[in-house]
């Protein structure tokens, strides 16, 4: 009866043990967004929609002060975020325009998909990027290339 309770203690503690090593903490899959606007092409009103899919890594930085410690205290850290943006412009049921938005986070992490006269503005806390729906195309300020990293393709 011993080695019956032993076999099986062994067995749920490994088990468990390999449950916990398999989660990655490190990343978030966070929210899905999806904004309605509307823009007007040659005088007549037209639809589009944006989608925004989010997801954040999160880097490991130890706190310094733990350094050599077996159990160490991780300190906070700015994520890195990656954003599929997606554009329908006609009511088809595909989407036609996607982009792959990637920056570095702060601890503010304000974003927001703003309506303009043309399209729409993501802004990143005080960076902003333009996207010309008509068009097709996107706009960034100088003084932010450096902060976004953008990806652009169509689907066919």
């Amino acid at each position: 009866m011993k080695k019956l309770i032993s076999i099986l203690s062994l067995a749920t503690l490994t088990a468990f043990a390999g449950y916990g090593q398999n989660n990655n903490s490190g990343v978030m899959k966070a929210t899905t967004q999806l904004k309605t606007f509307t823009v007007s092409e040659n005088g007549k009103e037209k639809e589009y929609s944006v989608k925004v899919m989010e997801r954040r890594n999160y880097t490991m930085e130890l706190d310094s002060k733990d350094k050599g410690m077996v159990n160490q205290d991780r300190k906070p850290s700015s994520a890195y975020v990656t954003k599929l943006v997606a554009i329908d412009s006609d009511s088809d049921p595909n989407y036609d325009d996607y982009m792959v938005l990637k920056y570095k986070g702060s601890e503010r992490n304000n974003f927001e998909v703003v309506q303009t006269d043309n399209g729409f503005d993501i802004n990143v806390d005080d960076r902003s990027m333009h996207y010309n729906v008509l068009e097709s195309n996107y706009l960034i300020d100088k003084k932010d290339k450096s902060f976004f990293i953008i990806e652009e393709f169509e689907s066919e």
